[in-house]
Formats: structure tokens, sequence, C-alpha cells
């Protein structure tokens, strides 16, 4: 009977908790319903904090308006998809603004009222066709006073940029007028098609399309540059061939305390000029010329060297100098991460991952008075290394083997503070005196398209793959005081690597190269002694064949035997080196990818099954309470 009583409550109990997760699931299913948890580190998937912060600081309220022709793109799996993640991203921000935000879902069908209403707002309709069907995907954003910003078709192309397009329209109605920036910029902003960088993207920079979508810039001209009275910041870019007013200009406005955003770069490959400089190949830069400046400001950025760290290398495919394509880690490109970023400001606490490209170190200068704060840092691992071994002629093994570690990280961009005095002196000899408010950036490549947007394989979509963009508006917002978008963040498709990977990985790389290049360098000389031996034909001691050609003598044909099959060895130990490097690195993955699929899992249901088995073993051997009538 005790026993039939247990079997009892074992039934009544599984009976309950399948009864208690079924309401559970209904309950969450109507409660629940699109709420998500983001455990990525960068918050990849959550809305970012500038959205929420440009709709608090509506004054009035704002309409959006999503047209979605739901039958029509039924039979589309690609769009279909795409208009569910962007209606509840619409639905996601209206329901957290107070009121300040109203969402209209409208399906403008074929021949009706709402698809006139949709064509009026300038909704385009994209034919699917040659039968005529018509889809309409786009958002039209309405203030109270008919103020109007359209996304005219939603391309799933551009789906890094959707929190940013709609956040910028959402600001755009509900604010006067845009804030006023001057650039100062030698680096042409439209890239025409070059047949010598066949991956090269032609047309406007995407940081100028937006730069011009958020701000009224104010473009200055190179020789005689005349800042805005009404400007809030002013953006130098890659200064170089400046004149003396223009540098008159930059530091009027840095000691008169106005915010400075600087792009400085030792080695900036984005340049045109550079390569004019090169003949024509795109491994060579130019560097910046603002020494008068930087001296007044206590900082140096040594205009010969560059920042290689091992810690934030990029990987590439590159091709040996045994004519092998491989991958391999470029520790001048830079992908810095999160421990790079400056947590405490507010240009870079938002971010999750920035590439540079070629950037300098800045230096504190012995005789600066000025307060100078890291924003961007290396690692420890990091190494100076002459720029023009980043040129057309620069090998990225040799730099991977010739690494040596300074041991401490270096200021890849800093904020000064303090107190500054101008570099030029009024006519009666006195300077002018001010308190600097200037963010430095030993960088210029970072703004191009190439170095912070990607393009999908499969499908063309144009992705953002770093953070370099708001890193700009970043800084222009906190410089203007303006920081509604500072909060915005790119969804882009980060790097994520696995951290002990990339270490195995490298010291693998460490290890296998340095013996490539020294047997590299054996075969060289092998060679230059064949090609010598072969000049010695027809000097003293040698003779002729039976066609009159000068032949070798016995020693030197000994010599030259011991050569060839020395440099037949060589070859011959260059490829298992390069195979066992590439062996070493897939073993790495297979070992990962077994432990994530296999060990783990099993290791999990194993602790599981002991845990179960345990508390069993415990209920069967507590003993049975029998009840004694």
């Amino acid at each position: 009977m005790a026993v039939s009583d247990k079997r009892r409550s074992t039934l009544l109990a599984t009976v309950g908790v399948l009864t208690a997760l079924v309401a559970a699931n209904t309950a969450s299913w109507f409660f629940l319903k699109g709420a998500r948890i983001d455990v990525t580190q960068e918050k990849l998937y959550t809305v970012s904090p500038g959205v929420h912060a440009i709709v608090a600081a509506l004054p009035e309220p704002v309409r959006l308006d999503f047209y979605w022709t739901r039958e029509q793109g039924a039979d589309l799996p690609t769009v279909r998809a795409y208009a569910q993640r962007v209606q509840e991203f619409l639905e996601e921000i209206a329901s957290g603004s107070n009121g300040l935000l109203e969402l209209r879902v409208i399906d403008p069908e074929p021949f009706s009222e709402t698809e006139d209403q949709a064509r009026a707002a300038g909704i385009m309709p994209r034919t699917l066709d040659n039968t005529g069907r018509v889809l309409m995907f786009g958002l039209a954003i309405k203030s109270t006073t008919d103020k109007t910003e359209t996304i005219p078709f939603l391309d799933a192309s551009q789906e890094a940029f959707l929190e940013y397009e709609i956040a910028r329209r959402i600001l755009s109605v509900g604010r006067d007028k845009k804030s006023v920036v001057a650039v100062l910029n030698t680096i042409p902003e439209d890239r025409p098609f070059d047949p010598r960088d066949p991956n090269g993207r032609p047309g406007k920079s995407v940081l100028f399309v937006q730069l011009d979508q958020l701000y009224d810039v104010k473009r200055l001209d190179l020789a005689k540059p005349v800042i805005p009275t009404d400007a809030g910041a002013l953006l130098v870019i890659q200064p170089r061939k400046l004149t003396e007013d223009a540098l008159k200009t930059i530091d009027a406005w840095a000691v008169a305390g106005k915010p400075l955003i600087i792009f400085a770069d030792p080695w900036c490959e984005a340049d045109p000029d550079a390569r004019n400089l090169d003949f024509g190949s795109t491994g060579a830069g130019t560097t910046y010329d603002l020494d008068p400046l930087f001296a007044q400001w206590g900082v140096d950025i040594a205009k010969d060297v560059a920042v290689a760290d091992l810690g934030y290398a990029t990987r590439i495919m590159y091709k040996s100098q045994g004519g092998q394509n491989m991958e391999m880690s470029h520790p001048a490109w830079l992908s810095l991460r999160k421990a790079a970023l400056e947590s405490e400001d507010p240009v870079t606490s938002p971010l999750a991952q920035m590439n540079l490209k070629g950037a300098g170190a800045i230096m504190r200068r012995a005789d600066a008075k000025t307060e100078i704060t890291p924003v961007i840092s290396s690692t420890k691992d990091v190494q100076m290394i002459q720029v023009l071994k980043l040129g057309f002629f620069g090998e990225v093994d040799r730099l991977v083997r010739d690494f040596k570690s300074l041991g401490e990280p270096v200021a890849l961009a800093v904020r000064i503070k303090g107190e500054i005095e101008s570099a030029y002196p009024s006519a009666d000899g006195t300077r002018a005196k001010g308190r600097a408010n200037i963010l430095l950036v030993a960088d210029a490549d970072m703004l191009d398209d190439a170095t912070w947007i990607g393009a999908d394989p499969q499908t063309g979509a144009l992705q953002i793959i770093s953070d370099n963009g708001s890193f700009v508006f970043n800084a222009i917002e906190n410089a203007t005081g303006d920081s509604l978008l500072s909060g915005l963040k790119s969804r882009g498709r980060y790097q994520r690597p696995f951290e002990r990977v990339e270490q195995l990985r490298k010291d693998a790389e460490a290890r296998y190269l340095t013996r490539e290049l020294e047997l590299q360098d054996q075969i060289k000389k092998s060679e230059m002694r064949i090609n010598e031996l072969q000049r010695e034909r027809g000097a003293p001691g040698t003779g002729v064949d039976a066609t009159g050609a000068l032949v070798l003598t016995a020693e030197q044909q000994v010599e030259l035997g011991k050569l060839e099959k020395a440099q037949v060895d060589a070859r011959k130990e260059l490829r298992e080196v390069q195979r066992s490097l590439r062996a070493d690195i897939e073993a790495t993955g297979s070992m990962l990818m077994v432990l994530n699929v296999i060990v783990w899992p099993i290791a999990v249901a194993f602790i599981a099954t002991l845990w179960i088995s345990v508390r069993f073993s415990r209920q069967r051997a507590a003993p049975v309470l029998v009840r004694v009538k």
C-alpha cells in the first residue's frame, strides 16, 4: 500500500510539472511575446541607448507609418523575415517611448486608398515580376507640424544601418536645425573607380554621406580656411601641405578652447597621393604636417614609425616569400577590442570594436604642460616598426618573425586638456593662451570605407565590421555638447575570435615563420652562388665541350651539385614547414570543434546523469514509513 501511495505521488508530481510547464509556456506566449535576452558581450541585439535618448528628447509626438504589402511579400522569405525584424524593432522603440512615438502598420493593398497614401508619403514600389505584382516596403516618419522624413524602400542589404537611419530621421523631424561642423580635409571624399584596386568601392565615402545627413557640414578651403562663427566643432583629417594661414586657423581655434578633433596619420594609405609616391601601387602612405602645433600641445607622433601589435593583429590572406597563399596576422593592421577603448570616456565607452591601419603612437613631450589622457590604447605586446616596411616592399611574415615587444602599451588616441600657448606670436610679440579641448587620433585610414565597412560575399550587402563611424559621430556629438546621437551603435558583424585559439595560432606562426625565412635565405644564397659559378665559366682552368660551350671545372661541378641538392632539400623542408603550420592551425580548430560539439555536451549530460542517480539512490535508501492501523 505504501508503494502504491508512492507511485501515485510520483504520478501526480509528474502531471503537476507538465501542467505547470504548459501553463508557463502559454503565459509566456501572451505576456512575453517579443521579449528577448541579449547575452552577447557587445549587446549586438539590444536597441542602442542613443535611440531611447533621441525619442525621450522629442519636443512633441512623432508618428511612424510602416508600409508593408504583406500578401505580396508572403512568398519572399528573405523580405518577409526582414519585414518582421523591422516591425519588431519599431514596436520595441514605440512601446518604450511613453507615448512620444505612434506606430501604424499599414498594408497598402493594390489599387486601394492606402496604396495612394503610401505613394504620396514617398514610399517607392518595387515590381516583383512580369505579372505586375508590386511590393511596397518603406517607412514614413512625420511630426505634428507635417515635417516628414521617408525611407522609400527598406532594403535588406542595408540592415546594418537600419537603427541609425531610423534614429536620425526621428531626430531630424524633431529638431529645428542641424549642428554646424567645420571640416578641413586633405583626402578626397569621392573615390573614383580604380582598376588597380578591385576591392575598392567607388563613390562618396559612407562616412561623409552620413555626416551630411546628420550635420550642417562646412567644408573649409585648404589655403585660406574661414571657420563659421556658429560651428560647434572643427574636424581636421590628415593635415598635410597646409599653408601658414591654415595652421594659424587651427591654432587659433585650439587656443580659444573650442572643440578640435584631429586625425593625423604617419602612414595614410587611403590618401590617393600615396599611390603617386609609389608608382601607382597600393602599398604607400602619406604623413601629416602639424609639428608646430604639436610642440605647443605637448605631444608628438613620430612620422617614420607605426604601431605593430600582435595582441590586436588582423587576420589577412597573404602570399609568403615562398609563394604560398596563407592566412596570417598582420601586426600593423589592428582589430581593437573593448579592452583597447577607454571605458570612462563618453566617446569610446559605447563601442565594441575599432579597426586601424598603420597607426602612429602618441607620445608625451618632455616639456609638456598639458593633461594627456589615452582614449584608445594598444596591448603590451607592441612594437614600433618603420613605416617603409608597410609599403610595397614590406613583408608581413618578416614583421611577425622580427617582432620584439616593448612590453608596455602605447596611446593611439588621446584627449589633450589644460593650458596651451599659441604657436604664432602676435604683432607685439605676445602669444595668446587658452585651455585645450582636443581629441587627437594617430590614424586617418580608419575613416576609409574599406577599414570599417565590408560586403557580404554572397549577396554584396554592405556590412559594418567595426565601430569606426560611431567613433567619429560620438566625438562630434561630445564636442558640440549635443550627445543625442553619441549612444547610437552600429549593428555590425564583429569579429569575436577565441582568444586561446588566436594565441596558439600566433605562437605557431612565430615558430614556423622563423624557420621558413631561414630556409628562404638559404635558398637565395644557394641561387646566388649557383649564378656566380655560372659566371665563372670561361675563367682560367675551365674548358669547352664538344659543342664549344664553356664547362665548369671538376671542383665547380662538385660544388654546384652540392648546392643544387641543398636547394632541393631546403625547398622540401620549406614545404613541410608550411604544411605543418596549416596542420597546427587546423588541428587547433578541430580540437575546439570537438570540445564544443562533443566533449562539453557529454560532460554536461554525465554530470546531470550522475546527479539524478545520486538523488535516486538516496530516495531508495530512505526508510519507508508504514502506517499501522
